[in-house]
């Protein structure tokens, strides 16, 4: 999901592209309006018809220079589109230089200036489909670079990163530097590239020394756990075999690498998804995770250790596979609220979206 105030009301809405297998009236991205009571209506984002889209991941920024929001698009098998705003609230193809799905496909996308231009770029994980002439698998990270008329993408960490492929990727400052980073939920355990550095001048370079290799890492989320300026890593991590290692993890990025601070934190317990931000405003990051019974629990670091926070409100299970948790103020109160999003798993009608508004009160 991507969340943006659309209709300028102050708030935040929900923007998301169709679900797996959609119904008729499902077959278009959506947009939801909300209000503080967190009830939310529905409307069709009011894009070209002449362009089929399916499920996948959804970005805003702004593409060109004007004061509209735009939107971006990685679709299941189907390639990157982007689109640009307008005062009317309708969505022109903006496409032009970005790669069709013979060369690059992807389901996961974020929007950020990676180069400091003032323009967003867009980066994107593959999603591992074959392509090209010889049907191969292709894999890795694309950064598009935008302009006022078309984009320019290349792929980061050359030939080592191919078949790098993920459902996942965020960003955030690694190092401190200023620089947008690049944290990538990989799926290819010969693939250990998570964190990629990023120097202001579309260079790219993998930072990973420290951290777990030969696992999946299906979710991560990068916040500044300790306070020093630099974001951490935290990951939802698995392995293999009984004794394979699971669980939740964090890493706090120091100048020669990563060190790991999980202490406390469930190890025999897999996470499909992570966030993590200040949800009970004490200044410090707590992690949301999302079970594999479909539930959310909560942690919070404290005295170097890891606790699961007491909360009500939040499933314990039945959300069954939730992809991806968000920490965003939805309703403009100044509390982190948590969204997700979530599939069936064989059932239909289980999956969709979710919204817990956080009402802690600060004494």
């Amino acid at each position: 999901m991507a969340f943006s105030d659309i209709n300028h009301d102050g708030r935040l809405d929900i923007l998301a592209g169709p679900p797996r297998l959609p119904q008729k009236e499902e077959e278009r991205p959506s947009v939801w309006h909300g209000n503080a009571a967190g009830t939310w209506s529905r409307a069709q984002i009011d894009l070209p018809l002449d362009i089929e889209f399916g499920y996948g991941c959804i970005a805003v920024g702004r593409y060109n220079r004007d004061e509209w929001v735009d939107i971006a698009f990685a679709i299941h098998d189907s390639g990157l589109k982007a689109f640009k705003g307008t005062a009317e609230g309708r969505y022109w193809d903006f496409s032009n230089g970005l790669p069709p799905k013979e060369q690059f496909s992807s389901r996961a996308i974020v929007s950020a200036d990676f180069n400091k231009d003032g323009l967003s770029d867009i980066a994107c994980v593959s999603e591992g489909r074959p392509a090209g002439e010889g049907g191969g698998p292709v894999g890795g990270v694309l950064v598009c670079y935008g302009s006022d008329a078309d984009w320019s993408c290349v792929p980061i960490g050359g030939e080592e990163a191919k078949g790098l492929v993920g459902d996942q990727l965020t960003t955030g400052d690694v190092n401190g530097d200023g620089h947008v980073d690049i944290a990538v939920g990989s799926l290819e355990h010969t693939k250990d590239f998570i964190v990629w550095m990023n120097d202001g001048k579309g260079g790219f370079s993998p930072f990973n020394k420290g951290l777990p290799q030969n696992v999946h890492y299906p979710s991560v989320a990068l916040a500044d756990i300790d306070g020093d300026g630099r974001d951490d890593l935290i990951a939802s991590i698995t392995g293999f075999g009984r004794e394979g290692v699971m669980g939740l993890k964090a890493f706090l990025s120091r100048p020669d690498g990563f060190k790991e601070i999980s202490d406390g934190l469930p190890d025999r317990e897999v996470y499909f998804s992570v966030a993590a931000c200040d949800l009970d405003r004490d200044g410090d990051v707590d992690i949301v995770g999302g079970t594999a019974a479909g539930g959310l629990k909560i942690f919070s670091y404290e005295d170097g250790r890891w606790r699961e926070m007491e909360v009500s409100g939040l499933p314990v299970k039945g959300l069954e596979v939730i992809y991806n948790v968000y920490c965003v103020d939805l309703n403009g109160d100044g509390n982190k609220d948590i969204a997700v999003i979530s599939s069936s798993d064989g059932e239909a009608g289980k999956g969709g979206i979710r919204v817990f508004l956080n009402d802690y009160q600060k004494n």
